[in-house]
């Protein structure tokens, strides 16, 4: 069908059954002046608009927020759970179809549309001009017919449009579209976000495709494209090291990831398989920060195997309650192989050094009073040591009871 044909009429009323139209304005807050008037919060995501043929004088650069718009058509958001607003003329295709009057008047119809149409086949914006008022042109629409026909194009690219899309919509001329494969479904936002519902596709050049076979399926969410420069509209592809943030689900790809810290000689045998070179099934998130919240229960790390905790800086683990490690073994410092002297046991050692000191304090007390030769004539060396001894004993006691941490505890 061509959207930009003569519109079926309806004979009960004279308007269009569907018709393709240009957006004029958008209610998509309180601010719009005619936010009460069409319903306040469900008047969100409605649009003015004014036909392709036989366009009014009136155009959305005027004053795209004017109460004048109320004479203008209006169509409501065909999808009730996927937003995809148009901007302010980008061509939208509208149909009637029954409205929330028809419950008591069954002819009572509304317009609805879809989602804009692909005038660039951009991701970002498909804006397009009324082109009969030679004040909306761009330079590059005035060029003649010679000119065009000499191998000037008339757009080069949807950046380069001299008109109003919006009141903050500010469009960026290095946000390209993504490169399809066969079979793949991919949704893209207006900024470099993006999610990819694919799989592998051997000897193409993209960074998954290297290992495995050919329809392994893959997720790839993306946020923020990396900054390149080429041709407008000409294809990227998501770059896990580059983009911003990005989560990929896999199950035989092998991810390229660049991590900052991979270093697993505290494992003795067995360690984990270089991430790069894993391709498994896998989630790999990354991007300049992660955080992982909770506001009412636990957060819980389980594995099969171990949980590496790889940092280049540090490791730091704060909290208010109990800091408690249960296992069969308990390795601190180098890797196990180096780790040959256990921890003691802080009660027990108190105990033996406190029995000991006791002995001592015995011999001590014993030596001061030892006859030598002739009897009866004390052993002034021995005798002077072991009362310095003795007077010191009360004094290790102590320090031996301050050996005890206040906070670890283990267990025999």
């Amino acid at each position: 069908m061509d959207l930009f044909a003569r519109p079926l009429y309806q004979p009960s009323t004279g308007n269009p059954e569907s018709i393709a139209a240009r957006v004029i304005s958008i209610i998509l807050d309180d601010t719009h002046p005619l936010f009460k008037a069409y319903g306040e919060w469900d008047s969100i995501g409605t649009v003015f608009f004014d036909y392709i043929e036989n366009p009014s004088v009136y155009r959305p650069e005027d004053d795209p927020q004017s109460e004048a718009l109320a004479s203008y058509p209006t169509a409501k958001p065909l999808l009730p759970q996927i937003k995809n607003f148009p901007l302010i003329n980008e061509i939208i295709y509208a149909f009637s179809a029954p409205s929330l009057e028809s419950v008591t008047t069954t002819s009572a119809k509304n317009y609805y549309y879809i989602s804009p149409l692909n005038i660039w086949n951009s991701q970002q914006h498909n804006v397009i001009p009324e082109q009969t008022l030679n004040n909306f042109k761009s330079d590059n629409q005035q060029k003649t017919t010679l000119q065009v026909a000499a191998g000037s194009p008339q757009i080069e690219d949807s950046t380069n449009l001299d008109i109003k899309i919006g009141n903050t919509f500010i469009p960026q001329s290095k946000i390209y579209p993504l490169r399809p494969y066969e079979g793949d479904v991919i949704y893209e936002g207006r900024w470099g976000n993006s999610i990819r519902f694919g799989s592998t596709v051997k000897n193409t050049g993209n960074s998954w495709s290297e290992n495995g076979n050919n329809g392994s399926p893959i997720i790839i969410i993306r946020n923020g494209q990396y900054i390149t420069t080429q041709l407008p509209g000409e294809y990227i592809l998501e770059d896990i090291n580059q983009d911003d943030s990005s989560v990929y689900f896999t199950s035989t790809q092998q991810i390229p990831l660049s991590v900052s810290s991979q270093d697993y000689t505290s494992y003795v045998s067995n360690p984990p398989i270089d991430i790069p070179q894993y391709d498994r099934k896998q989630i790999i998130l990354n991007s300049g920060r992660l955080v992982f919240n909770t506001t009412q229960d636990h957060l819980l790390l389980s594995s099969k195997k171990t949980i590496n905790l790889n940092a280049v800086e540090g490791v730091n683990i704060d909290t208010r309650g109990n800091y408690v490690i249960q296992a069969p073994k308990i390795y601190l410092g180098d890797s196990e192989d180096n780790l040959t002297q256990p921890i003691v046991l802080g009660d027990d050692l108190v105990s033996l050094l406190n029995d000991i000191l006791t002995d001592l304090n015995t011999l001590a007390r014993t030596l001061q009073n030892q006859i030598g030769v002739p009897i009866g004539t004390p052993l002034a060396p021995t005798s002077l040591t072991a009362q310095l001894v003795a007077d010191k004993i009360p004094s290790y006691k102590r320090r031996v009871g301050q050996l005890l941490s206040n906070t670890t505890r283990t267990a025999v």
